[in-house]
């Protein structure tokens, strides 16, 4: 995407696998396409979403290009002067886990970016550890500081709305149904599966 540098990507956590995407490099089939089309409908009007604090949930199956599609919205909104971060869900309790112990300065820095960059990116929710209570009260203690301050959360996860309220307080789910639009993905896995018969002449 032009205007967007290697250092632009990794400071906002997209890497080699992401780095090329783009709504205009997007080949989409099938149901997908529609869900494509709604997330492309916010991404020209994220301005006004983001400064409102209106996010998005894209939640379905694995590789229906949900993740693909809220790196697409994070790359246009760097393209247009704008700051945010892609984090896996993993990943954001792994790097607050060990921060804390290794450098107490670096884990202050991440968690206040969790809780002020304008637009977070958190990719699989549901990912984590939801067995360990401490991981529970953090990503309640983030989302609901976001959602004070009016930050935007675009969450991906393979949860679905029965299991999102199983898992996390009513609270936080009230919170997130309130500013975000959530959009159901259905459609099978668009991933290509490796053939050993490719390799053949």
């Amino acid at each position: 995407m032009v205007g967007i540098n290697e250092k632009q990507l990794i400071n906002a956590g997209i890497h080699e696998r992401y780095a090329d995407v783009s709504f205009n490099t997007l080949k989409i089939d099938g149901d997908i396409r529609e869900n494509a089309k709604l997330v492309y409908n916010y991404s020209k009007n994220m301005s006004e979403y983001i400064k409102n604090g209106i996010g998005l949930i894209l939640a379905g199956g694995y590789g229906t290009l949900k993740t693909t599609l809220a790196v697409c919205i994070l790359k246009e909104y760097i393209n247009k002067g704008g700051y945010g971060l892609f984090i896996p869900m993993s990943s954001l309790m792994d790097n607050l886990y060990s921060m804390k112990a290794k450098n107490i300065d670096e884990w202050t820095m991440f968690e206040d970016r969790l809780r002020n960059t304008n637009l977070l990116v958190i990719d699989d929710l549901g990912g984590e550890d939801v067995n360990a209570p401490w991981v529970l009260q953090k990503v309640h203690s983030i989302i609901t500081e976001r959602y004070n301050r009016k930050k935007t959360i675009i969450i991906t996860t393979n949860l679905n709305k029965q299991e999102l309220e199983n898992t996390y307080s009513g609270r936080l789910i009230d919170r997130l149904k309130s500013t975000n639009y959530y959009i159901a993905f259905n459609s099978p896995s668009q991933r290509k599966v490796m053939n050993i018969n490719d390799l053949k002449e």
